[in-house]
């Protein structure tokens, strides 16, 4: 299986955008397509780095265009996809195994062995040209060389989408960042793991928190207990794993070499990614017992986190699920308190947050294998800053609890 796309779902998605095939250039979209890396090229973060072809016809494999110097990796990861290379400035060679022969002598004949043109030369980087004329090589190949093809334009900078269509004047081009979004929001069984385990080691890391935190301890100390408690779970896990800790400490928020003190909020909005899917929660807590006014505040974000909850089932629309919310702040007394999401999906991107959005203007439909994270943040400056915040698997009986923490507030140090 090539990487994390449902060829199917794809299939369908393209037909109703009049689409003939995607084509992929962000390195996140490169890496859901194949399963791999996409190589030192992608660090820059332009066009051209690396294609991947993900034709609307599921008959057709899914084509890649990579660095020369990753192209034998992306084979083996991805060995159902054809693969075609670009140079880039990175010189790999081969040594020829010949006996008595000095090593850079070995070294030149397996230049040679290379086949090479004798004006041979590598750009300073790569070249979006060349890399282009690979993609026009293998769409061509897949029979889809006047094909309207769906760009991920959130990505493609405007100077490096002129350049493409320059260079392919007969294939129409379309924003495909809204098909590849919905392809996305609907996680395949592999995707859904990693997700999972993102929420386990980050469970573990807030229960290192809550059981060493100490009043005298500055924000620094706290995320290092996390960051802890997240690695002594993860030993032995073959993914790689990151974390980003988005923490707020006092009614006030501190700086960062500030210390905790008796009566203090905390606010511990973490987020562990496992093999480049990021997960997303938040846990709560105060320096001993907390004020009246904070189990108060925590309490309204309790009530309003179940009534909504309630109304994330299939068949609702994310916009539904806002407007069910909000109205739960509203009766409980904040009919003034605005928040332009109460959650979104997770995975695989440069930011936890990822689109659909539990929006009051989005009209996407849930689905069963949406993972969203639903959020109730209530950020009130002189009391707490408070977040709650799971992950749930949305299933056709309705939203299923990837936490097992509870929700409420706890004390520590």
């Amino acid at each position: 299986m090539t990487g994390f796309v449902d060829r199917q779902r794809a299939a369908q998605l393209m037909e109703g955008a009049g689409i003939g095939a995607l084509v992929l250039c962000a390195p996140e979209a490169f890496h859901y397509a194949t399963g791999a890396w996409i190589g030192p090229a992608g660090l820059f973060r332009r066009a051209g780095g690396g294609f991947v072809i993900i034709p609307a016809e599921q008959g057709l494999p899914i084509g890649v265009v990579v660095a020369d110097f990753n192209a034998a990796q992306l084979r083996l990861a991805a060995p159902e996809a054809i693969v075609r290379s670009h140079p880039i400035w990175i010189e790999s060679a081969p040594v020829e195994t010949v006996h008595g022969l000095p090593l850079a002598e070995r070294v030149e004949a397996g230049l040679a062995s290379l086949g090479r043109a004798p004006d041979f030369s590598r750009p300073a980087t790569f070249d979006l040209a060349g890399a282009v004329r690979q993609l026009q090589a293998s769409l061509r190949e897949f029979g889809l060389e006047r094909a309207t093809l769906g760009i991920d334009l959130d990505f493609v900078p405007a100077a490096d989408f002129a350049a493409i269509q320059a260079l392919l004047p007969h294939c129409p081009m379309v924003d495909g960042s809204p098909v590849l979004d919905r392809l996305r929001a609907v996680k395949s069984q592999r995707e859904i793991d990693l997700l999972q385990q993102g929420i386990f080691l980050s469970e573990a890391g807030l229960e290192r928190l809550q059981v060493d935190a100490m009043a005298g301890m500055r924000q620094a100390d706290l995320v290092a207990l996390y960051r802890k408690g997240v690695a002594e779970a993860a030993a032995g896990l073959s993914h790689p794993v990151v974390t980003a800790e988005y923490v707020t400490l006092g009614a006030h928020p501190k700086g960062a070499d500030a210390r905790a003190v008796a009566g203090d909020p905390l606010k511990c909005d973490m987020v562990c990614t496992v093999g480049g899917y990021a997960s997303d929660m938040s846990r709560n807590f105060t320096f001993g017992p907390p004020s009246a006014d904070q189990a108060e505040l925590h309490a309204i974000a309790e009530r309003a986190f179940e009534d909504g909850l309630a109304a994330l089932l299939p068949g609702n629309t994310l916009a539904h699920v806002h407007r069910v919310t909000s109205e739960s702040l509203a009766r409980q007394g904040l009919r003034s308190y605005r928040r332009g999401h109460f959650g979104h999906s997770v995975g695989q991107s440069v930011f936890s947050e990822q689109w659909p959005f539990i929006a009051a203007d989005s009209d996407v439909v849930i689905e069963a294998g949406m993972v969203l994270a639903f959020e109730i943040p209530l950020y009130i400056d002189g009391l707490a800053s408070f977040n709650l915040e799971d992950q749930f698997l949305i299933t056709a009986d309705g939203p299923r609890p990837m936490n097992r923490l509870p929700r409420r507030l706890e004390m520590v140090g």
